[in-house]
């Protein structure tokens, strides 16, 4: 990755577009509750600003579907965990 690259990898926010298992409310509950289980079968700390990350899941637009979901990059801790929980997804630059 040449300089710039890791650069712009960091200034700017991309759009992790989530599929839900299930559409609406019913949805997003299931992604909070594999989310938890996820951070607790790999040890992993509760992230501090989870009771945010919680209403920011529940108040999304359900677009078909998919949620989006602002992330800083494509190697966070929620990528590793859709990847590992086999959620169908995709990550775009915001425009």
């Amino acid at each position: 990755m040449s300089e710039r690259e890791a650069e712009e990898e960091s200034v700017f926010h991309k759009k992790l577009k989530i599929k839900l298992k299930e559409k609406g409310k019913e949805g997003r509950i299931i992604l909070l509750k594999d989310y938890l289980d996820y951070l607790l079968r790999n040890n992993k700390t509760l992230p501090p600003d989870f009771p945010a990350f919680a209403r920011e899941i529940m108040g999304l637009d359900d677009r078909e579907g998919f949620i989006h979901v602002k992330i800083w990059h494509e190697k966070s801790e929620l990528v590793e965990f859709i990847k590992a929980m086999n959620y169908e997804y995709k990550i775009d630059l915001y425009d």
